[in-house]
């Protein structure tokens, strides 16, 4: 008999070691998962910055259905300047933005504008150093004692500049216009010598028989970190199946515009009332790197070197800009899409993990 309550015993440890290896198993499992992004979205409507450019993936989202799919509306809010949208996003008017550079936001966040990073726009834009026609070119060294239209925030140029040894604060004479068409006109009149203007301008600037592309962002400081999407960080944390279902939606548009470029040419030029020559002038550039990831590790070199540049205000020896990049809930929503959807374009959602690994540690 006690040979027999021995067993059970014995029996009944394993039973509980067993109960609690598979508790303690599953305990770690949740705790790999991201927290609160098995829900449903927890608002219905997304108030999104609008601006001149227009937004391909959300027009590509709206137009085949997948926000509905992911229970969520988008709407678009129209302003007219990228700092009115900052201010947009501090007063509540919108919710998140997505086409106001990398420079910007950063520069936000160092003043103390609680804002974090969630995933991107465009990865690199199809940005032209330009002159006119008979200046000579071998490198943006050349800019060195010249005169750029161009804000000195622009991290892509003085960040590689700054690394071939040269201040380029001081050893270029910048000019701010208060728009890039403003830009244009400066390189023209004889006022700067080399310009950058924004991506919509390629058109311009390829169709102006005085004027002559030099090279663009890009090619200076590759995967550089163009349009940045950002949101304020409580309006984040209070809602991020909502982000989840957004990044969804825009994931899978990325991966339709993967798939078909002419399609979304002929969107895009409907969508902003333009030619498709205009269109085509920057979309069918390999410059013009579209691309939904955070980017985390490009946003901190930016960070770093509008850092050393004394481009961030004071408060930014304060923050850990890491702090201000959410990459969880982009990976939830890529992992996501790629289960649901991965057999529509295997290749892409493969390219899009490899990426993630790579480029947000």
């Amino acid at each position: 008999m006690k040979r027999q309550i021995k067993h059970i015993a014995i029996i009944m440890c394993l039973v509980l070691a067993a109960s609690l290896a598979a508790c303690s198993s599953g305990a770690k499992e949740k705790k790999s998962e991201p927290s609160g992004l098995s829900g449903q979205p927890e608002t219905e409507t997304v108030r999104l910055a609008m601006t001149p450019t227009g937004h391909v993936f959300n027009a590509i989202a709206e137009k085949e259905g997948y926000l509905e799919d992911e229970g969520i509306k988008v709407e678009c809010v129209q302003i007219e300047n990228d700092a009115a949208v900052f201010d947009a996003l501090k007063n509540g008017r919108v919710d998140i933005a997505s086409n106001q550079g990398t420079n910007l936001p950063l520069q936000r966040i160092s003043e103390g504008q609680d804002l974090t990073i969630i995933g991107g726009y465009m990865l690199t834009g199809c940005l032209p150093v330009f002159s006119k026609v008979d200046t000579k070119w071998t490198g943006i060294e050349d800019m060195i004692g010249k005169t750029v239209a161009c804000e000195p925030n622009f991290f892509a140029l003085t960040g590689p500049l700054l690394d071939m040894g040269y201040d380029p604060l001081k050893d270029i004479k910048w000019m701010p216009c208060d728009t890039h068409e403003e830009r244009i006109k400066a390189v023209k009149e004889g006022k700067a010598d080399f310009g950058l203007v924004g991506t919509y301008l390629n058109y311009e600037i390829n169709t102006d028989p005085d004027l002559k592309v030099l090279t663009y962002a890009s090619d200076v400081l590759p995967d550089y970190s163009c349009c940045r999407v950002e949101a304020p960080t409580d309006w984040v944390n209070e809602n991020p199946n909502t982000v989840k279902a957004l990044l969804k939606a825009w994931i899978r548009a990325m991966s339709y515009y993967d798939a078909h470029h002419d399609e979304t040419v002929a969107l895009m030029a409907e969508s902003l009332n333009k030619d498709e020559a205009y269109v085509r002038a920057y979309m069918d550039n390999p410059h013009f790197d579209l691309n939904i990831g955070p980017m985390k590790s490009s946003v901190v070199r930016a960070w770093d070197y509008m850092d050393k540049l004394g481009l961030l205000d004071d408060g930014a020896r304060k923050i850990d800009i890491n702090d201000h990049i959410n990459v969880e809930i982009y990976k939830a929503a890529l992992d996501e899409c790629q289960t649901q959807y991965g057999k529509e374009n295997q290749k892409f959602y493969e390219r899009m993990q490899g990426q993630f690994a790579r480029s947000n540690w």
